[in-house]
Order: C-alpha cells, then structure tokens, then sequence
C-alpha cells in the first residue's frame, strides 16, 4: 500500500476530536444569575435594595398588565373593546373563558376576526399570562430596572459570598449598559413624545457594547422594566421592527386622513410615531392596503 493511503487510513482510525466550549463554575454562576429575574434573586439572596421613585410599580393582577400593554398591539377603537373583553374572560390559570362564537354572537364580527384577536392576544401576551397565572399563590411583576427619560437605575441585592456578589455586580452593569442604550434611542418615547419605542435589535446592542448577542439575550429575557407608562417587558425594546399589523393600522389611518400625501411623506410620519420603515416599504404596505379595500369594494358591489 502506498505511504499516501497508509496515511490517509490510518488518520481515519484516530478519533477526531470535537471542540467544544467549556464553562468553569464561576462562570457558569455568572450567567445564571444574569438571566434570573429580580423577584427570584431577591427572594434567593436578601436583602434587596429597593429605591424610591416616581415610577415605582405596583401590584396588578393579570388583567391590569394586559389592558397596559394593549396599545403596543396597533388594535383599532373597536378591536381594542374585544381585545379588552377577552382579556378580562382569562383566568387566574390563563386559560381563556370565552370562544370565539360567543365574540361573533356579542360583537357582531366574523369568526375569521375573533379568532384572530384571540391568537394575537394569548400568542403576542403569552409570557405575560404564563408569568401572571400561578394557582398557587398570586405573583406580582417586579421590574429589575427603572427607566426613565433621564435616568437608568437597576435594582440591587446585597450578599456577603464574593463569588455571588461578583455575579450580582456584573449582571448590574450588563443590564445598565443595555439599558442606557435603550434610554439613548428612546428618550422621545419615554417622554411621551412617541406613540411606539425605537426597536434595537440585540445583534446591534452586543456589537455596540462588545458583549455577545446571547449575553443580550440573557439580560432581556424575562426582564421588566418601570417606565413613565407603567411595566413593560424588556424584550418590547428590541426587534427589527414593530410588528406588521401595527405598520399596517397607522398606515390606513395616515390614508384615511388624505389619501394623496406621498409615500415620503408617509415614512417622516411614521417616523415621528417611532415606526421607522422606508419609503420602499411604505409604497409596498400602501398597495397592499389599496388592493385589499379595491377587493372589499368589488365583494360589496357583487351582494348588491
């Protein structure tokens, strides 16, 4: 047998061997206290440093959390009412109560709307209702952070183990870092000056501050923040852009207005909402708009 293939065959006999990313304890601590909410650590590690501001939160049920975050879903005046009616027939174990016959029966709307606005609710809120129906015992949102036009302060816990206080601490800047930035950005909005918040997208963020994405992503996720407007998720902070339906409303609203105002025109207005999207965008969302009520338009006139 040549040397080549000799060689060849006898590489193909050594096991190859995997790389793979290994975490020491410490680090490991690190990570896991990053991602844990507040309410957890602060019943885990006492005491808690709790700060007086205007903006602190309150206690509210499942209802009150959902009715506050409504207007992010974009609803017209009359979807809100339904969203509002199905959310409050949610019990304390987050199953709905109410079906979608009964909807068509109450509100006089298709079966297509009413399961519509039933899977937007338990689909767009479902972190919420998970984390608002326990049956066991009631839970309150805690935010880890306040955020404030001119101001980021994330809650603190004290602990005397180092290895946890490091932990504690670096979980405390990363957050802060996170959120100075989303203050930066959204200052318009959290002033009231914005209907909707400037989105980042957390690929952005982990360039910005050197960090990984999933070290963003563990420092959003199942966080809460206390802002001028009540508790909001941290995670409605960031996305590539607000959700379709949202576009879609406040552009037929725009159009309802005057029809004739041009597609750049459109975009500086959406822009001044919060909503940034492209001229492009705006002409391809406006068309679809335009054939969908030229279709309505041609099914009303064929039942006449």
């Amino acid at each position: 047998m040549p040397d080549s293939k000799r060689n060849n065959s006898e590489q193909s006999l050594i096991p190859k061997l995997e790389q793979k990313l290994l975490l020491t304890k410490t680090e490991k601590t690190y990570l896991a206290v990053l991602e844990t909410p507040f309410h957890i650590l602060k019943n885990k590690y006492l005491p808690a440093i709790d700060m007086e501001d205007t903006y602190y939160s309150y206690n509210e049920d499942l209802h009150e959390v959902l009715n506050k975050l409504l207007p992010f879903l974009g609803l017209s005046d009359e979807e809100e009412k339904i969203a509002e009616y199905i959310i409050y027939n949610i019990d304390s174990r987050g199953k709905i109560r109410v079906t979608p016959d009964e909807l068509v029966q109450k509100y006089s709307i298709t079966p297509e709307n009413a399961d519509r606005l039933i899977n937007i609710i338990l689909s767009e809120f479902s972190e919420e209702i998970r984390q608002n129906s326990q049956p066991e015992e009631p839970y309150y949102i805690e935010p880890d952070v306040i955020l404030a036009p001119d101001k980021v302060e994330v809650r603190k816990i004290e602990v005397k183990d180092p290895i946890i206080a490091k932990a504690l601490q670096m979980r405390e800047e990363t957050i802060f870092k996170i959120c100075e930035e989303v203050r930066k950005v959204n200052e318009y909005f959290l002033r009231g000056y914005r209907k909707y918040p400037q989105l980042l997208t957390m690929r952005y963020i982990a360039k910005l501050l050197g960090l990984h994405v999933s070290t963003i992503s563990r420092a959003v996720r199942n966080k809460y923040a206390s802002t001028p407007f009540g508790v909001l998720p941290l995670r409605f902070f960031f996305g590539k852009t607000l959700n379709k339906r949202i576009i879609l409303e406040e552009l037929q609203n725009i159009l309802r207005i005057d029809e004739s105002i041009t597609d750049s025109y459109i975009a500086l207005v959406l822009k001044s909402m919060g909503i940034n999207i492209s001229r492009r965008t705006v002409n391809k969302y406006r068309k679809m708009i335009e054939k969908k009520t030229a279709n309505s338009e041609q099914e009303r006139r064929l039942n006449i």
